[in-house]
């Protein structure tokens, strides 16, 4: 019994002498295996990977076992994980989705605020017995929302969901007039309220908003565009993006995570949702940052709560229970005005019921200035606890409900497997040609995009093929730390466009994406030219780019339908994937096109009330060129089609040419449509005859190419 006791006073005085840890490295160390154990763990009984990040943080928290403390350095990376969430938030947030669900958006933000923060002052002047201004913010708490649970979002793949985008808008409404309040409160509580006051805060918001919504796009679309090679210098530039919005944020009189989510708005166009840079924000995010944020979250909860009498577990039952049922309220009565699915509502519930971040400021701004006492502070932990509890067991179900339900959609309207193939044979412009087709690919696809290195069987094919191959390689690389997937493949053939055809049938390809530059230099004046023999021998979709900037920093996207496209085989397969590339870049989208075939793209996109993109409606592409007035910043989207199938026009056909010869400084991609067969196997000669004038054009480009004979050739490239 004796040495019983002696081991336990030994161990005893072992975790007093070494605990909490004081060496930054091995607190480093410990928090790494809790971040790579802890989610693994806890999932075996089906509890949440965020919960088991937060439950860890309670036992190694200082109110527990104390294992770790809360030092600078821990609360620096804590402090970025909650900006880093309320970026993400905005960054992610599908505008054409938000904007087509505007109203919504408003409505539930309304809700949600102002259910709570009724109710709650109810309970704090009549149960509580609360002063007026400790009521009034004690209340403003419960309608404040976390996006705690956005990863299990986020790793649903149901971000475009319109549930998520609506819990998205809301959460910039009422934490933004929440944090606003609390600065008003403060104000007053101290006695600093006057004209003075209300002119400082109404000029710092407004130089906020438009230093994040509209110099930051601009800033950011200049340095992408500038500092390209620098490929780590870009999501240095976020992260710093990040903090001076916060600082700015602050400096306006409001918490630093409305800074954060205004920053993520402010880049939301100028970063696509599936480049590169996106790739590697949410990566170190979700893995770093985000699970520093959790622990820290549950570390300042304090168990021995529960047992310091009735009082303190009624106050934070109370609170519980305010805080979960106006949140369920405001998500039911959204749901049930909108007309939303069970899974639908719960997800918007889910959520919105987490309270963390402003919820954390309030409380401690309230206990500065001796609003709240230690018991409050207590039970807004517990509340804390709780609503982080719930919104993950009901975020990740509701998620999982609706992600099966629209991948059964997917797969009743999906009749083909996406299969993007990037043929190589100059390696200079790869990397465009991969962002590119990351762009236009299927986000739900998980397929991967297939570099092709391919080159002419010779005497120095071997050494060719590997220095093409090692330069697809190194720019794979870039794209290979997320869920980006990449298969290079390599071949050697007689003919290059016969390699490339029969490479797309052994791997079943749906998509073909090369260089404009390959249609350049005269010498297939008898045979044809590359992309042209390709487009006659294949019947997948051909897409052929000539992107001479980032694709990140257009300024416009000018998209040309051509007329009767919506006849094409693959017409909805194009569309789709314009939407995609338009809804990614560009400040502005303008879609050129007759009248039934701009009705029919919107109809393919869910544009009925025509509110996506400005649509103009023509009748000939003769002088389009004039009319659309092409600059640099431009990107023309040509649809168009092979020749001799219905939907051929010969203006749009020859619109690359032109741009190319009278605006070398403009990119442009053509899109041509997968067809059913071959043309070879069924041409449909009977359906258009070239005129006149299309016939005098040949004739002028015959003549251009064969006096072009006797000039040097440019170098090919695919």
């Amino acid at each position: 019994m004796y040495s019983l006791q002696n081991y336990f006073l030994n161990l005893q005085q072992f975790f007093n002498h070494y605990l909490p840890l004081k060496n930054p490295v091995l607190i480093l160390a410990i928090t790494l295996l809790i971040i790579l154990f802890s989610p693994l763990l806890f999932k075996r009984f089906k509890i949440p990977g965020i919960i088991g990040l937060i439950i860890s943080g309670v036992l190694i928290g200082p109110n527990s076992l104390h294992i770790i403390e809360s030092t600078n350095s821990f609360e620096l990376l804590s402090k970025t994980g909650l900006l880093y969430i309320m970026f993400l938030a905005g960054l992610e947030i599908d505008m054409q989705e938000f904007r087509q669900n505007r109203k919504k958006s408003i409505v539930f933000g309304a809700l949600t605020f102002i259910i709570p923060i009724t109710i709650g002052y109810l309970v704090c002047i009549y149960v509580f017995h609360f002063s007026l201004w400790s009521s009034v913010l004690l209340a403003s708490m419960f309608s404040t929302h976390t996006l705690l649970s956005y990863p299990i979002v986020s790793n649903m793949g149901i971000i475009k969901n319109r549930a998520v985008q609506i819990a998205f808008g809301g959460t910039i409404i009422t934490d933004s007039a929440v944090l606003i309040l609390l600065g008003i409160i403060t104000n007053v509580v101290t006695g600093e309220m006057d004209i003075t006051f209300w002119i400082k805060i109404t000029v710092s918001l407004s130089l906020l908003f438009f230093s994040t919504l509209y110099l930051l796009p601009k800033i950011s679309r200049w340095f992408f565009r500038n500092i390209e090679a620098q490929a780590s210098s870009h999501y240095i530039y976020v992260l710093a993006v990040v903090f001076i919005s916060g600082f700015l944020s602050e400096l306006a009189g409001v918490e630093p995570i409305i800074g954060a989510f205004l920053a993520g708005l402010g880049l939301n166009k100028v970063i696509p949702h599936s480049s590169i840079l996106m790739n590697r924000i949410v990566f170190i995010g979700n893995t770093l940052f985000i699970p520093f944020f959790l622990i820290s979250a549950g570390m300042l909860v304090d168990l021995k709560l529960f047992f310091n009498g009735g009082e303190a577990l009624m106050l934070a039952g109370l609170l519980c229970a305010v805080g979960i049922i106006t949140k369920y309220f405001a998500a039911w009565i959204t749901g049930f005005i909108y007309n939303f699915s069970k899974p639908e509502r719960n997800l918007i519930f889910g959520l919105s019921v987490s309270h963390a971040a402003a919820t954390l400021a309030i409380i401690k701004v309230g206990f500065d200035i001796g609003l709240f006492n230690q018991s409050v502070i207590n039970a807004t932990i517990i509340l804390i606890l709780i609503s982080c509890l719930v919104s993950s067991f009901v975020s990740e179900r509701a998620a999982r409900q609706i992600a099966v339900l629209e991948k059964d959609v997917v797969r009743k309207t999906g009749d083909k497997i996406e299969r993007i193939l990037i043929p190589v044979s100059n390696p200079e412009n790869i990397q465009r040609l991969i962002d590119f087709s990351l762009l236009v690919k299927d986000q739900n696809s998980s397929e991967p995009i297939f570099p092709l290195s391919i080159v002419e069987d010779d005497a120095d094919a071997d050494e060719k093929l590997n220095i093409v191959r090692k330069v697809i390689e190194g720019a794979v690389e870039q794209i290979s730390s997320g869920d980006k997937k990449v298969e290079v493949l390599k071949k050697v053939d007689l003919s290059i466009v016969d390699g490339i055809v029969r490479t797309a049938k052994a791997y079943n390809i749906t998509d073909i994406l090369i260089s404009f530059k390959a249609q350049q230099g005269p010498s297939n004046l008898i045979f044809g030219n590359i992309s042209e023999n390709l487009l006659s021998k294949s019947k997948q979709a051909i897409i052929i780019s000539k992107i001479l900037q980032p694709l990140n920093t257009f300024k416009r996207i000018v998209v040309v339908l051509t007329p009767n496209a919506e006849l094409e085989n693959g017409f909805i397969r194009m569309v789709v994937k314009l939407n995609s590339l338009l809804k990614q870049i560009g400040n502005e989208a303008y879609v050129y096109g007759n009248k039934n075939t701009i009705d029919c793209f919107c109809a393919e996109i869910s544009d009925k009330k025509k509110i996506f993109f400005k649509y103009i409606i023509v009748e000939s592409f003769e002088d389009f060129e004039q009319v659309s007035n092409p600059k640099e910043d431009d990107l023309f989207v040509l649809a168009t089609a092979r020749k001799q199938t219905v939907s051929y026009d010969f203006h749009v056909d020859e619109m690359s040419k032109k741009l190319n010869k009278n605006h070398e400084f403009t990119s442009f991609a053509v899109f041509y449509p997968e067809i059913s067969k071959t043309l070879q196997d069924g041409r449909i000669s009977t359906i258009t005859s070239p005129s006149l004038e299309q016939k005098i054009e040949k004739v002028k480009h015959l003549t251009e190419k064969i006096t072009g004979i006797f000039k040097k050739d440019e170098d090919k490239e695919i």
